[in-house]
Protein backbone atom coordinates (compact mmCIF):
# COMPACT_ATOMS: atom_id res chain seq x y z
CA UNK A 1 0.00 0.00 0.00
CA UNK A 2 2.63 2.44 1.08
CA UNK A 3 4.63 1.97 -2.42
CA UNK A 4 1.78 2.42 -4.36
CA UNK A 5 0.87 5.83 -2.88
CA UNK A 6 4.94 6.37 -3.47
CA UNK A 7 4.07 6.00 -7.02
CA UNK A 8 1.17 8.22 -6.96
CA UNK A 9 3.22 10.86 -5.57
CA UNK A 10 5.94 10.57 -8.00
CA UNK A 11 3.68 10.92 -11.15
CA UNK A 12 1.80 13.89 -9.77
CA UNK A 13 5.20 16.04 -8.54
CA UNK A 14 6.04 14.89 -11.81
CA UNK A 15 3.30 16.26 -13.80
CA UNK A 16 3.21 19.78 -11.69
CA UNK A 17 6.59 19.69 -12.17
CA UNK A 18 6.34 19.34 -16.05
CA UNK A 19 3.72 22.13 -16.22
CA UNK A 20 5.88 24.62 -14.19
CA UNK A 21 8.25 24.32 -16.92
CA UNK A 22 5.96 24.76 -19.11
CA UNK A 23 5.01 27.97 -17.57
CA UNK A 24 8.40 29.15 -17.21
CA UNK A 25 9.18 28.94 -21.45
CA UNK A 26 5.59 30.45 -22.15
CA UNK A 27 5.92 33.02 -19.93
CA UNK A 28 9.37 33.33 -21.33
CA UNK A 29 7.74 34.03 -24.77
CA UNK A 30 5.20 36.13 -23.61
CA UNK A 31 7.99 38.03 -22.28
CA UNK A 32 10.38 38.15 -25.95
CA UNK A 33 7.39 39.36 -27.47
CA UNK A 34 6.32 42.19 -25.14
CA UNK A 35 10.09 43.38 -25.28
CA UNK A 36 10.35 42.65 -28.87
CA UNK A 37 6.57 44.95 -29.76
CA UNK A 38 7.92 47.36 -26.74
CA UNK A 39 11.16 48.48 -29.11
CA UNK A 40 9.03 48.98 -32.33
CA UNK A 41 5.88 51.48 -30.67
CA UNK A 42 8.27 52.83 -27.64
CA UNK A 43 6.03 52.77 -24.57
CA UNK A 44 7.03 52.93 -20.89
CA UNK A 45 4.36 49.72 -19.58
CA UNK A 46 5.57 48.03 -16.83
CA UNK A 47 5.59 44.63 -17.24
CA UNK A 48 4.61 41.49 -14.52
CA UNK A 49 6.17 38.88 -16.35
CA UNK A 50 9.23 39.12 -15.30
CA UNK A 51 7.80 38.63 -11.36
CA UNK A 52 5.76 35.67 -12.38
CA UNK A 53 8.32 34.02 -14.04
CA UNK A 54 10.14 34.64 -10.96
CA UNK A 55 7.46 32.95 -8.85
CA UNK A 56 7.46 29.88 -11.21
CA UNK A 57 11.23 29.22 -10.84
CA UNK A 58 10.89 29.28 -7.25
CA UNK A 59 8.03 26.76 -7.19
CA UNK A 60 9.99 24.65 -9.90
CA UNK A 61 12.94 24.50 -7.32
CA UNK A 62 10.40 23.77 -4.32
CA UNK A 63 8.61 20.82 -6.65
CA UNK A 64 11.37 19.73 -7.59
CA UNK A 65 13.17 19.44 -3.71
CA UNK A 66 9.93 17.38 -2.92
CA UNK A 67 10.75 14.87 -5.97
CA UNK A 68 13.88 14.48 -4.71
CA UNK A 69 12.55 13.87 -1.62
CA UNK A 70 10.30 10.98 -2.50
CA UNK A 71 13.37 10.14 -4.68
CA UNK A 72 15.42 9.29 -1.75
CA UNK A 73 13.24 7.16 0.09
CA UNK A 74 13.71 4.79 -2.77
CA UNK A 75 17.19 5.41 -3.59
CA UNK A 76 19.96 7.28 -1.67
CA UNK A 77 22.18 7.76 -4.83
CA UNK A 78 18.88 9.68 -6.55
CA UNK A 79 19.80 12.74 -4.43
CA UNK A 80 19.27 16.16 -6.09
CA UNK A 81 18.93 14.71 -9.28
CA UNK A 82 15.47 17.08 -10.19
CA UNK A 83 16.64 19.98 -8.35
CA UNK A 84 19.64 20.25 -10.54
CA UNK A 85 18.03 19.74 -13.63
CA UNK A 86 15.36 22.50 -12.81
CA UNK A 87 18.46 24.98 -12.51
CA UNK A 88 19.63 23.69 -15.62
CA UNK A 89 16.28 24.09 -17.09
CA UNK A 90 14.87 27.05 -15.11
CA UNK A 91 17.74 29.17 -15.62
CA UNK A 92 17.87 28.77 -19.16
CA UNK A 93 14.55 29.00 -19.85
CA UNK A 94 14.36 32.66 -20.84
CA UNK A 95 17.14 32.01 -23.24
CA UNK A 96 15.77 29.25 -24.90
CA UNK A 97 12.34 30.56 -25.13
CA UNK A 98 13.75 34.17 -26.36
CA UNK A 99 15.71 32.06 -29.28
CA UNK A 100 12.37 30.04 -29.68
CA UNK A 101 10.54 32.67 -30.23
CA UNK A 102 13.20 34.60 -32.56
CA UNK A 103 12.90 31.09 -34.88
CA UNK A 104 9.01 31.05 -34.86
CA UNK A 105 8.76 34.80 -35.80
CA UNK A 106 11.42 34.60 -38.40
CA UNK A 107 9.61 31.66 -39.87
CA UNK A 108 6.33 32.30 -39.81
CA UNK A 109 6.33 36.19 -40.39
Amino acid sequence: MAKYNLEETKILLRQIWAFMLMALYGIGIFQERWISQQAEAVQSVESILPDVAKVFFFGLIFVSFLIDIVEMREDRNKAYQFLFLSLIAGGLSATISAAQYHVLAGVLG
